[in-house]
């Protein structure tokens, strides 16, 4: 994350002011990123925002669903705003001249942070949500959590917007967190507490609850289990391990970030490399790019919603035209009473079946929640 050595300054009579640390976007700025790398991670930014936005819109297609369905949107929200937001900033840093604005400075690692503690706690609640049987999500539902998800994860990482500020530098403007004489008590035990916070317990969380799904799938007493989960079929199991990969490959990559955290506020630390954390918070971006495939692939509920919302978007397009089972039926219906006769009892009944598929329980996004066990 942040990138190189912290530059003790002694206030003039009074003792020490707090470090002034490189913010995370100077190591951009500053050369880590080789050129040669802008445009692959650009194009990576690009799909993966597609995918997350494929994969919200198959969420919102899939039609109304248990809690899990908002917080699966707010994953999808916190990805793209990383995808969209954050890594073009750093791009832009990479490959402007005269270095990061003033503006891009102040608000980059505290758009970076908030967006992954936003995330951070919503793969948690995804696992609280796999492991519990919760009441179905209200219209309200989505409002309420998004509130919960972003009022904290934008009020945590303050202390980065407001002491972050552009300093002038030998070449060029530097990007320096640089909080004042009267914080250094405060600075101090953010530095501790804000990694603890933003990853050790959603961290905890996520292990906790994704522990007792497994012991519920390990334990004995798997007839009554299986009688309780035998309707809801694999999509279930499949979308909640697809969940517990995504979370731990999350915790995974999370780990050099917070570890350059932690290095640079040692006293007297050495720099760490500029190059080691741009590759820090590229890992990030790479994951961001990753999860809406794996969760597309894990769960047909999804992939059907996403089949739906394609074809929202083309009869919205096209006037005219059957594009799903109840158009089709529709269809059949407006065809018989033209021709004076009845549609085949066979391809009534065939329409009839895939409107009950289309409006069943198996169009919910997350059926996990639903099931007794794994």
């Amino acid at each position: 994350m942040q990138a190189a050595v912290a530059v003790a300054a002694v206030a003039a009579g009074n003792g020490s002011q707090p470090a002034a640390l490189p913010a995370g976007l100077a190591a951009w700025a500053a050369g880590g990123a080789a050129p040669g790398l802008l445009v692959p991670l650009g194009a990576l930014g690009a799909a993966g925002a597609a995918g997350n936005a494929a994969l919200a819109a198959a969420v919102l297609g899939a039609g109304p669903g248990g809690a899990g369905r908002p917080l699966l949107l707010g994953l999808c929200a916190a990805e793209l705003l990383l995808l969209l937001g954050c890594l073009p900033a750093r791009l832009a840093a990479a490959a402007a001249a005269r270095g990061p604005g003033a503006f891009l400075c102040r608000t980059g690692d505290w758009a970076l942070h908030a967006c992954l503690l936003a995330k951070s706690w919503a793969l948690a609640a995804l696992g609280q949500a796999g492991s519990r049987r919760l009441p179905a999500a209200r219209p309200a539902a989505l409002a309420a959590v998004a509130a919960l998800l972003w009022a904290p994860a934008l009020l945590l990482p303050l202390p980065l917007l407001l002491f972050t500020r552009l300093r002038p530098g030998a070449a060029r403007p530097r990007c320096l967190f640089q909080p004042p004489p009267a914080a250094a008590a405060f600075v101090e035990v953010f530095g501790k507490a804000f990694p603890a916070l933003a990853f050790l317990l959603p961290a905890c969380l996520a292990w906790a609850a994704y522990g007792r799904a497994l012991r519920r799938g390990g334990g004995g007493g798997g007839g009554g289990r299986r009688r309780r989960a035998g309707g809801a079929g694999p999509s279930g199991r499949r979308l909640r391990w697809a969940l517990l990969a995504l979370s731990l490959l999350f915790q995974a990559l999370c780990l050099p970030l917070w570890g350059l955290w932690l290095w640079e506020r040692r006293p007297g630390a050495p720099a760490p490399p500029a190059a080691l954390a741009v590759l820090a918070q590229a890992l990030l971006f790479a994951h961001s790019s990753l999860s809406p495939g794996v969760l597309l692939a894990a769960s047909a509920e999804s992939r059907r919603g996403l089949r739906r919302a394609w074809l929202a978007l083309r009869r919205g397009r096209a006037a005219g035209g059957p594009a799903g089972p109840v158009e089709g039926a529709q269809a059949l219906r407006d065809v018989g009473a033209a021709g004076g006769e009845q549609a085949p009892p066979d391809v009534e009944l065939f329409w009839q079946e895939r409107r009950k598929a289309a409006d069943g329980e198996e169009s919910d996004p997350v059926p996990w929640e639903h099931q007794g066990g794994p």
